[in-house]
């Protein structure tokens, strides 16, 4: 596996946002190139500008930081803004069990009014209740999950994980040791019709091709667009963009096995404090490839958004 460097970029428009810490919702946001460009034009009636937020791991479930996230990503241009894995409560946070939310539900509910609020439609990967477990507690499964939403707050997509990492949780309510999410069905995925082609989702492991089952049910779709809510994650920062801590290589092996498709995706950057394989860091390193296999454009490690134009 090639893992492609940031700073690599093929005919992408690619630029670094910064948000203001301190005041979430009053923004300081600046646009500084990251690469070199082709082009100072903004996106064209032939392609889509796509933000991708690297939401830091301590500002999961932080609905002010993503709708000023969202805000900053619109004033850019961009017409579609995605989250990354379990942006609500965090990926392997033990509470998912007792706190997840039903889809549609209160969550959706938070994204769809981002999208309503600000005229962008999202995607998200979000935690979603599955069936009851335990009485007392209420204790439920739970899905690893994403949505897509359009600028009317309805939600046009919802996909859940199929490819589970297996006994990954470290701590789980029926009293194991070890448990993890219950996997989706492969028969549940879709492809939906928008003003940027025929768009499918995926949730992360969905886009590794060491298991091509939820690759292969989407394939069958020839989708033009696949969106994925990544969580890469390493065991120190000083991995984040070798072999097998970048996602954005991930996306061009997806990419390159559907051959149909741009796969654009968001991953998270922090410490990861849930889970086993601790210690563990979100990489960073948005982006997307094409559908020969190359890579589009990378968003650094340090970055809170990255801007793509993407080709449809």
């Amino acid at each position: 596996m090639r893992s492609p460097i940031a700073g690599e970029k093929l005919g992408a428009h690619i630029f670094g946002v910064h948000l203001s810490e301190s005041h979430p919702m009053r923004l300081r946001w600046i646009l500084t190139p990251l690469l070199v460009l082709t082009s100072s034009a903004p996106a064209t009636a032939m392609s889509v500008r796509i933000a991708v937020a690297q939401l830091n791991s301590a500002k999961e479930g932080d609905f002010a930081t993503m709708l000023a996230e969202a805000r900053t990503a619109r004033a850019a241009g961009a017409q579609l803004i995605v989250f990354p894995e379990a942006s609500d409560m965090g990926w392997l946070n033990p509470q998912t069990f007792y706190d997840a939310a039903p889809i549609p539900g209160v969550v959706t509910d938070q994204f769809a009014e981002i999208a309503k609020s600000t005229g962008i439609w999202v995607v998200a990967g979000v935690t979603e209740r599955g069936s009851q477990i335990s009485l007392q507690p209420p204790t439920y499964e739970d899905y690893d999950s994403a949505v897509m939403i359009d600028p009317t707050g309805s939600i046009v997509l919802h996909h859940r994980q199929f490819n589970v990492v297996k006994n990954a949780f470290s701590t789980c309510p029926t009293g194991t040791p070890r448990c993890g999410y219950t996997p989706g069905s492969l028969t549940d995925t879709k492809v939906a019709k928008t003003p940027f082609g025929l768009v499918g989702l995926l949730v992360c492991d969905d886009a590794f091709t060491y298991d091509t089952a939820s690759l292969d049910a989407l394939k069958q779709h020839r989708p033009t667009l696949v969106i994925v809510p990544w969580g890469i994650t390493a065991g120190s920062e000083a991995e984040c963009g070798k072999d097998g801590f970048n996602a954005t290589s991930y996306a061009v092996q997806a990419a390159a096995y559907l051959k149909t498709a741009y796969v654009v995706g968001a991953n998270a950057t922090g410490q990861r404090t849930y889970g086993r394989f601790l210690p563990s860091w979100y990489c960073g390193m948005s982006g997307f490839a094409k559908p020969t296999g190359e890579v589009g454009g990378v968003a650094n490690t340090q970055d809170e958004m990255g801007l793509f134009d993407v080709p449809i």
